[in-house]
């Protein structure tokens, strides 16, 4: 006789096909919601890192900086901007959040390895008044100061996002400022030894 119908090991086979297919579906999936979540927070941290620079991009344009004073702890940086009208603003930088003044933004991810590498936090103060006579150092000389201050964003133990660092700089008049009222360091906060880049 010639029935036509499956025997019990074709459709064990068929079953275990059904099952690896459905397996590598599955696994796609959540490669794909994984990826969607954290495409979601890096959209969300690029959002709190302009919001961020622009306010205190404002404050330093608008305000006007004359004085930086470096309280950090080992668990914080805080930077308090002095400006000319005599008021301040403190900068408080953790690892998973950042403080400006009332307004808050805290880090987004899936873990805890992106986070601001607030123990690094590289600092230039250029400041070469003009003078005359002999008593000068140097040829080089400005009537303006300049201060940058970069705090780098770290998303694994070892790598550094700097898409992600928060930046910030000021050119402003020297005659304005005292330069004892800034930090002569290169690196704020807790000046770790295990700072990169």
């Amino acid at each position: 006789m010639n029935q036509k119908g499956i025997t019990l090991i074709e459709f064990i086979v068929s079953i275990a096909l059904v099952a690896v297919v459905m397996l590598f579906l599955f696994n796609l999936l959540i490669d794909v919601q994984y990826n969607s979540k954290n495409g979601n927070y890096a959209k969300e941290n690029q959002l709190n890192r302009a919001s961020i620079i622009r306010a205190v991009m404002d404050d330093f344009t608008n305000l006007g900086l004359v004085g930086i004073t470096d309280s950090s702890t080992s668990g914080e940086l805080r930077l308090t901007f002095r400006y000319k009208n005599g008021s301040s603003k403190l900068l408080s930088v953790g690892e998973q959040y950042v403080i400006y003044g009332d307004e808050r933004w805290s880090m987004k991810s899936r873990n805890n390895r992106t986070t601001y590498q607030k123990n690094c936090a590289k600092y230039q103060f250029l400041n070469h008044v003009c003078c005359q006579g002999s008593e000068c150092e140097s040829n080089v000389c400005s009537d303006y100061f300049y201060v940058h201050i970069r705090i780098p964003v770290i998303v694994s133990s070892a790598i550094q996002n700097t898409i992600d660092d928060l930046e910030f700089f000021y050119v402003g008049s020297s005659k304005e400022i005292d330069s004892n009222h800034f930090p002569t360091k290169s690196y704020l906060g807790y000046n770790s030894n295990a700072c990169t880049g």
